[in-house]
Formats: structure tokens, sequence, C-alpha cells
């Protein structure tokens, strides 16, 4: 799994909806026995049907801890807001405690914008999503904890390298009867909300760091807009007044990871 901080695909900004890096190497494949069949099934369900759809947005409403030097624990918030056309179009708007930002891919470029510093960057990008997604998150060192999400192989992703994973019942979130899994890993276990209705929209995700204290990342999914009419327009980036454009440093250290990347 390389949810955790797109989509957060998830995801985007200078941390980028939506999590962990991820490698653009394929997944390993899961041993399907440590996974209980229905959340197996709940997950494939919600996949696919993201999987199909060809335009759409939402909003993540994202929290995530850090850990003073001190010792002490705070937590900062985030709201993106995501737009998605397939096969080769992605925008999000992010209005954050510590930043404000802006991603940009039009199926050529990529284009990160600060936009209280009012500066932006810009790298080539491939011509499909699933590989812009990895090009950027090793290029600028994001992390992407719900690029999932948007992947076309958001299941194998997912279940790369869990250990186990069970269904833990109906719950709701935000007044939405939902379909609570639980899945863990080495370092990080994750909890995931699927909506219970012909339209198994995510609405709720939660990754915790065993490695680091318990320090934990949270999206609440919300204004799905599942039949968008997305225009060009919005994924071209227009440089505001006086923006100055810098260049990409070269990623030096990997960003924090559910996972370590594939060599």
């Amino acid at each position: 799994m390389r949810l955790y901080s797109f989509i957060g695909l998830l995801i985007f900004s200078w941390h980028l909806i939506i999590s962990p890096s991820w490698s653009a190497a394929e997944p390993k494949k899961v041993t399907r026995s440590s996974i209980d069949p229905q959340a197996a099934e709940i997950l494939k369900q919600m996949c696919n049907y993201l999987e199909g759809l060809r335009q759409f947005s939402f909003q993540a409403d994202n929290t995530e801890d850090v850990l003073l030097t001190s010792g002490q624990r705070i937590q900062y918030g985030k709201s993106v807001t995501v737009y998605v056309r397939r096969p080769n179009r992605i925008r999000a708007d992010s209005v954050g405690d510590k930043n404000d930002g802006q991603f940009f891919y039009d199926g050529k470029t990529i284009t990160l914008m600060d936009r209280r510093k009012n500066f932006y960057t810009s790298i080539d990008a491939p011509p499909e999503i699933n590989a812009a997604l990895d090009h950027a998150i090793h290029a600028f060192n994001l992390r992407a904890p719900l690029a999932d999400l948007i992947h076309t192989k958001g299941y194998e992703y997912l279940t790369d390298e869990v250990l186990s994973g069970h269904y833990e019942g109906l719950h709701k979130v935000q007044g939405i009867l939902c379909h609570h899994l639980a899945f863990r890993q080495k370092d990080v276990d994750w909890q995931l909300w699927i909506e219970n209705s012909h339209t198994p929209l995510p609405r709720k995700f939660i990754i915790t760091d065993k490695k680091a204290h318990g320090l934990q990342f949270t999206a609440l999914l919300s204004k799905w807009n599942t039949s968008a009419a997305l225009e060009d327009s919005l994924f071209t980036f227009v440089p505001p007044e006086k923006a100055e454009k810098i260049g990409m440093l070269p990623a030096v250290a990997p960003a924090p990871s559910m996972k370590k990347p594939k060599k």
C-alpha cells in the first residue's frame, strides 16, 4: 500500500488528496488468505467502481499528526479538492494550516504552485495518469496517501504487503452508513470506510504509523461528483500575476512511506 500523506491523489500540493510515497515497481502479490473474503470483496468493489469513473471530483479534509522535538504531538489540517478526468488530467487545490497549494497535470506537464509564496515549478510528465503520478512522487518527493484511489491498479497497490485484513461491520461516517475495513502491514495499520450502496465510494481513511509513536493521517472524503463535466481549462495552469517560476530541486531524500521502495 502506498497511501499516506492524490489523489493526499490523495492527496495534493507540496504534500500532494492523497500518504506514503509509492514506487513505480509492480506490487507483490499478497497472500489472499490473509485478508477476510468479505473485506477483500468490498475493497475490490470500491476499486472497480472508481476505476470505471471517467470524470469525477471530491473533497478530502485531512488531518496529520506531527511529533515535536519536545515529544508533544501536534495535529495540522488541510482541505483538498481533487478533479480527475481520465486518461490524462488531474487537478488539486489545497488550503491548509501550514501551506496552500495547487497541483496541475494536463497530460504533458505537472505543475506545483505555492499560493502563499507565489512561486511554482513544472516538469514534463508521461501522457497517462498512472505513470504521471509515479513520476510526480519520485520527482518532487511528494507523499500521496490517496493516490491509490485514482490509480487503475488500486486494489493491487492497496493490498501490497498487507499482512491481514478484516471486516469490522457497518458504521456511519458523517451520517453515511459504511463498511468499515481494517488492514495491517509491517509498519502501518490502516482503516477504510466504504459507502454501503450501489456507489461504493471511500468516505474515510485512517493510517497509523506504528514506527512513529502511532502518529496518524486521517482523511474524510466528501462532496463526490461522479458525473462531472470537466473542461480542459480546469486543468490548464495559468501563472498568477507576479508569480515566480523556480527550478526543481533534485530529490535528496525519500518522503515518509508506508513501505520501502522497491529497487
